[in-house]
């Protein structure tokens, strides 16, 4: 199990390849192998210049991770994740407060929520909006943090 280390961030082009290795590997294990969505993880969203991927590392690798990206006129988070045995140790939390600190609190962000998932987002101040949906055969409701400015 991973101790809660550094927060570590990049963009692509500034990792090493055993870097992008690892947060590709521990996002296929959750979102593809555990969760059963035999659709790609990988985008294009994960080589814009514009998008910071935030994890913290553990003993093997990558032990949760997340990404930031601009998209549609917000700010996003997406593919929030934790490697199995490093659940309910803090470190999705961690990883959410170093992303909000990064984005400031004067900005929108929006994520796709797995419903299940919904009060874990309310802790940072994120509401839901909108109905119910399936993504990949999983029930998700999207979820915004109102920014400070008007």
């Amino acid at each position: 199990m991973a101790d809660m280390g550094e927060v570590r961030s990049g963009r692509v082009a500034e990792l090493d390849g055993r870097t992008v290795y690892d947060l590709a590997r521990l996002r296929q294990a959750v979102f593809v192998v555990e969760q059963e969505c035999a659709y790609p993880d990988l985008d294009d969203a994960d080589i814009d210049p514009a998008t910071v991927h935030f994890w913290v590392d553990g003993a093997d690798g990558a032990a949760a991770c997340l990404r930031v990206l601009r998209g549609d006129g917000v700010w996003k988070i997406g593919r929030v994740c934790a490697a199995l045995p490093d659940r309910g140790t803090g470190l999705s939390a961690k990883l959410m407060r170093a992303a909000l600190d990064h984005l400031g609190p004067e900005v929108d962000v929006v994520l796709g929520a797995q419903t299940y998932a919904t009060g874990f987002y309310r802790k940072f101040g994120f509401a839901e909006y909108g109905e119910e949906y399936l993504e990949d055969g999983i029930p998700h409701v999207m979820m915004r943090r109102k920014g400070t400015n008007p």
